[in-house]
């Protein structure tokens, strides 16, 4: 068991897409989406390395830390 810690994001990754992210705390989340065949030039920003992707910020919902627990067992 990966007992927690600190807050714990999870990811929901479905078809190359992120349907929602939940959280058991207050966190800033930022998706990096590197794919950026096909986007708008406007819409692309430049990373630090010099890379181009999309950048934005996510809501999360919030969770119970019994409903992270269980992700993070399920992680294991």
């Amino acid at each position: 068991m990966n007992t927690i810690r600190k807050t714990t994001v999870i990811v929901h990754l479905a078809g190359g897409t992120i349907p929602f992210i939940e959280t058991d705390g207050h966190v800033n989340v930022v998706i990096v989406d590197h794919d950026v065949e096909g986007v708008d030039d406007a819409d692309l920003k430049t990373l630090p390395d010099g890379g181009k992707a999309t950048v934005r910020q996510e809501a999360a919902a919030d969770v119970s830390r019994q409903s992270a627990q269980h992700w993070l067992d399920l992680a294991v």
